[in-house]
């Protein structure tokens, strides 16, 4: 048997003693640490740098916990300061890696990102239900689109993929699209896989009533502030945040205002009621 399907066996037998023992933090854990194990030998499996590689920061005992989901061209790595910091304060932290291209180098789709997402989500809601999902660009997405079937009691959505800031190619490609859609897509690429993504939040999602903070800094030239707007119409919770930084670039996680942007998350957190100032560490 491979190291895949012995993995998947140690999953499905985890969650079967669960079952006889709901009360078990150990097998909980686990349960978490074997369905990061499955993402990491993935990755190593396929070459992949340790650093861009799933990641699991695991507290000892009963934690509150955040999936990190990053974006759309980047890997874990752009979320691993993040990671240690919020891991600093007294979360479990997991990030799975999603990949733009399949086995064979194809492009994948968005909803196979969505699936991914899912799974790594109702695992880390089996570890505690205290789970806070953190999306940045695509992530933020993913996220959003997740909540609608999973909720969850709080969501970080950075520099999230609503509406591009489009510039002469950007254009160009806009028009295209809208001429001819299956030529746009077959030569697209991942490219019109973000373009579907960002096009079923400003179309499909519905309210979002889960307490919602949403960052994206002026100086982003990925994505438009416009998507902030729609936001505000969308995030319904009164706890709920909208909140636009002077500067920070796209990648929040690594900019020159992370510090304030990790500051936030977890001060968001405190006020969801996560954790407290007390637990964290």
């Amino acid at each position: 048997m491979s190291w895949h399907g012995q993995i998947n066996r140690t999953i499905w037998e985890i969650r079967h003693l669960i079952e006889q023992r709901p009360k078990d933090l150990r097998l909980r854990r686990e349960l978490l640490r074997t369905h990061f194990l499955q993402r990491f030998e993935y990755d190593r499996s396929h070459h992949i740098p340790r650093d861009d590689r799933s990641f699991l920061f695991l507290q000892d005992g009963r934690t509150p916990a955040c999936l990190l989901l990053h974006g759309a061209n980047g890997t874990p790595a752009e979320m691993r300061d993040l990671g240690n910091y919020l891991y600093s304060k007294g979360f479990t932290v997991f990030c799975p890696r999603a990949s733009r291209f399949d086995a064979k180098d194809r492009p994948v789709t968005w909803e196979s990102w969505v699936t991914l997402a899912r799974d790594a989500l109702e695992t880390t809601l089996d570890y505690s239900k205290k789970t806070m999902l953190v999306g940045l660009s695509i992530g933020g997405t993913v996220a959003m689109t997740l909540n609608q079937v999973q909720p969850v009691p709080a969501m970080a959505l950075l520099a999230p993929a609503v509406a591009p800031k489009l510039g002469f190619k950007g254009q160009l490609y806009s028009i295209v699209r809208h001429i001819s859609p299956t030529l746009f897509y077959r030569y697209a690429g991942w490219n019109g896989e973000i373009a579907k993504a960002m096009d079923h939040v400003r179309n499909d999602i519905k309210d979002i009533t889960t307490p919602t903070l949403v960052l994206q800094a002026l100086d982003d030239r990925v994505m438009s502030t416009k998507g902030l707007k729609i936001l505000r119409r969308r995030v319904t919770h009164e706890d709920s945040e909208v909140v636009v930084l002077p500067s920070g670039t796209h990648a929040l996680t690594r900019g020159k205002a992370k510090n304030d942007v990790f500051e936030r998350v977890f001060q968001f957190a405190v006020k969801q009621n996560l954790i407290t100032l007390d637990e964290s560490t």
